[in-house]
């Protein structure tokens, strides 16, 4: 779903907008953790190199059911 092609903070201060979109485009009936577990997932990979990439991960880890980091 994401595609960042730098390690620079993305600036949009944005997050929420992302993440709603997201929920928005979802099928009806998807599980919605499971997807959201995914997007963790993909997440992972930019660290905490970004404020706005690391509470968008925090919103998905929440929805997932996830208190702590994703594996």
């Amino acid at each position: 779903m994401l595609a960042f092609t730098e390690n620079q903070p993305s600036s949009t201060g944005k997050p929420e907008s992302v993440f709603i979109s997201w929920l928005l485009w979802q099928p009806r009936g998807a599980d919605l953790a499971v997807e959201a577990r995914k997007e963790v997932q993909k997440l992972a990979r930019y660290g905490g190199a970004d404020p706005d990439i690391a509470r968008l991960r925090t919103m998905f880890a929440s929805l997932a059911g996830s208190d702590g980091s994703l594996h």
